[in-house]
């Protein structure tokens, strides 16, 4: 399918639902640019690979347009092999988005993204919640902690997630499962006090007596057996939202999420950290 006017083209694409879009920033009536944000905004369209076309490929203009949802950039003229390349890359991202962790049930960073974007895109009111024990080396230290202990772990994690919020009744919320033991949670701005003060609690609550009872995830050789003086976890929570400063896109608030979560985990014990500039991004 080929649309040529801007105007036109996000009508034309909601019939024809294609699998990529190769948008062309010089359109006409709508400029490509306002049309990459439309469909990042569209809650039909918003989960389409967006591949930019134009004929500058000087930096700030590939970083504006990925702020305004693009995933990649190509420049005129286009080589058959680097087009193909870009978006068999692409495709196989977004498909593997779809997947969910074995382990966990929970969908990958890369699905995170795609919704965090679409979010802000509209404009929405929300906050990212970057989540992992802090002292994980020290917990594991001198054990022989195998794949299935760290597993039972991430689930345990997982489910008290999703108990947590259950017990709020944040019912808005999409969590992603990066590996070991983090987690990235995005919920609506005005829950994610709330839900890191229950969590932070329950979570020292339960794996205090996991400890006590030596716990499967932390113990030697993944075995069920007890631990003698093991260490306890403590989880880092960091936080990042949307209410003093504008964020355009997903990579800028999780690359801030990232160092936030730096400065939960120089926090003592379990506790969570509060990203409040003021900076637009």
């Amino acid at each position: 399918m080929s649309v040529t006017r801007g105007g036109r083209a996000l009508e034309a694409l909601k019939q024809a639902r294609p699998d990529i879009v190769l948008l062309d920033l010089m359109m006409s009536e709508v400029s490509g640019f306002r049309l990459c944000r439309m469909i990042r905004q569209d809650r039909i369209l918003y989960r389409i690979p967006v591949i930019v076309i134009a004929c500058g490929g000087d930096e700030p203009e590939v970083e504006y347009c990925k702020e305004l949802g693009a995933d990649d950039f190509l420049e005129r003229p286009i080589a058959a092999e680097q087009l193909t390349a870009k978006v068999d890359k692409l495709l196989a991202s977004y498909e593997n988005a779809k997947k969910r962790d074995a382990t966990t049930g929970l969908s990958g960073l890369e699905a995170v993204k795609i919704e965090l974007n679409h979010k802000l895109a509209r404009g929405e009111s929300v906050a990212a919640c970057y989540l992992g024990i802090s002292n994980l080396r020290e917990v594991i230290k001198g054990r022989e902690v195998k794949s299935s202990a760290m597993n039972e772990l991430a689930r345990d994690i997982a489910g008290l997630i999703h108990r947590v919020a259950e017990g709020l009744r944040i019912y808005e919320m999409l969590v992603g499962y990066v590996g070991a033991a983090y987690f990235v949670i995005v919920l609506k701005r005005d829950d994610y006090d709330g839900f890191c003060k229950r969590f932070v609690k329950k979570f020292d609550s339960q794996f205090a007596s996991h400890s006590k009872r030596g716990r499967p995830t932390l113990t030697n050789g993944g075995t069920a057996k007890r631990i003698g003086n093991p260490v306890r976890p403590e989880i880092s929570i960091g936080v990042v939202h949307n209410q003093h400063r504008k964020y355009r896109s997903a990579d800028t608030m999780l690359r801030m999420l990232s160092r936030v979560l730096h400065e939960a985990q120089e926090l003592p014990g379990s506790a969570y950290f509060v990203c409040r500039c003021s900076v637009a991004l």
